[in-house]
């Protein structure tokens, strides 16, 4: 998990890096900002849980986009804003039973962030934001010590933050904040239990911005037509997962750890700057497979059932769209199985979905990460490496 974790933090922390080297030359576009939010777990049934109170701390720096850039992508984004954020947690007030004697401990994350206004005046903005990247220091799930914490089996986690949020521009250079926000902890099912920590919490923010607000300072740009064009791709792609055929509650670490690959290929069509369709074939190869078969055979009281390289493997054809910024582009795929013994539940689930984020270094290799589901939950993290073999 170690080098899941270092891995996925350097490719957060490279793609922040490469967003601002168009801004960072314009000093009057730095901030800083800090934010207090309290909020509650909203797993079910939260009748359930005894005690249910959060509180937490952030601390962003970012860079603020604006028209002297004479960016398109920047314009098209009503000028947005980006950079790196550190949150600090508090979940001790989690208590997920009555006989439970811990919470979910203190955690902290080290994440990237991206925000676009929907709707700015000259003292106003409301928009969203979108943060990714990892956590650590969670009282995780142990026979012993917290045998109720059932909902994150590991110390470090993957962490996702989605908010709507508004601003109000003060004098002297400052901004209040205020937003909804909904946070998200899992570890792509590496180690298990892995149900995953869903979180809804109200924010306050005060920034402190090095800039002004102007009359030009987000002035709208002419952006000129796009013909449509044609992208063919190919990707590979590895994960790891733990297995919880035939969990035990009781007993959820002793599950075996898995590889999986990917190798896919699709046609996108690009019709904007910022948009890309297609459709796409992925071959996947599941270490799982023959031990699926041979258990779902032992739990209907058959014997010497024969297995074979073809019972890890499965088909999948998918609907792909994509949304980019400059060189990153956020992928959200939903496909489906039409051939192959797939997952790891005698439902045979057939629907599948595919969300990350991937990153051109040039005009065709890209690197990425994303996470593989089965109805929104996680299956195990892809990492990828891709190439487009036609980008016209």
């Amino acid at each position: 998990m170690r080098y899941f974790s270092a891995a996925f933090t350097l490719s957060m922390l490279h793609a922040t890096a490469a967003f601002s080297l168009d801004s960072v030359r314009y000093t009057r576009q730095l901030y800083v900002a800090v934010a207090s939010r309290q909020g509650n777990l909203l797993q079910a049934p939260r009748s359930e849980i005894a005690q249910n109170y959060y509180v937490g701390m952030d601390v962003r720096i970012g860079w603020q986009t604006d028209s002297h850039s004479r960016s398109i992508y920047d314009a098209l984004y009503r000028y947005p804003r980006y950079g790196a954020g550190y949150y600090m947690g508090n979940m001790n007030g989690i208590i997920m039973n009555s006989d439970a004697q811990t919470g979910f401990g203190k955690p902290a994350a080290l994440y990237a962030f991206f925000g676009s206004p929907i709707h700015r005046s000259k003292r106003w903005a409301v928009g969203y934001t979108i943060s990714a990247g990892l956590s650590y220091n969670f009282n995780a799930y142990d026979p012993n010590e917290a045998p109720y914490n059932v909902l994150v089996g590991s110390k470090r986690n993957a962490y996702i933050d989605l908010a709507i949020d508004v601003s109000f521009l003060l004098p002297r250079r400052s901004t209040l904040g205020a937003s909804l926000s909904f946070q998200h902890f899992s570890n792509g099912s590496y180690q298990k239990p892995n149900k995953g920590l869903n979180l809804l919490s109200g924010t306050l923010a005060y920034q402190r911005n090095t800039y002004r607000n102007r009359d030009k300072t987000y002035a709208p740009m002419a952006i000129p037509a796009r013909k449509n064009t044609l992208e063919w791709y190919l990707f590979a792609a590895g994960g790891v997962r733990m297995l919880d055929t035939g969990f035990d509650r009781q007993k959820p670490r002793e599950g075996k750890r898995w590889h999986c690959y990917t190798l896919s290929t699709a046609a996108m069509l690009q019709t904007s700057f910022r948009r890309k369709l297609g459709v796409g074939a992925d071959l996947f190869y599941f270490s799982w497979g023959e031990h699926v078969v041979r258990y779902r055979a032992r739990e209907e009281g058959k014997e010497n059932i024969s297995t074979s390289a073809a019972d890890n493997m499965a088909l999948g054809l998918y609907l792909a769209h994509e949304v980019g910024y400059k060189r990153a582009w956020l992928i959200t795929d939903v496909g489906f199985y039409p051939l192959g013994r797939v997952g790891d539940s005698p439902v045979k689930p057939r629907i599948y979905e595919r969300a990350g984020v991937k990153y051109y270094f040039g005009d065709r290799l890209f690197l990425g990460v994303a996470i593989k589901a089965h109805g929104a939950k996680a299956d195990y993290v892809e990492w990828l490496v891709g190439y487009s073999l036609i980008k016209s």
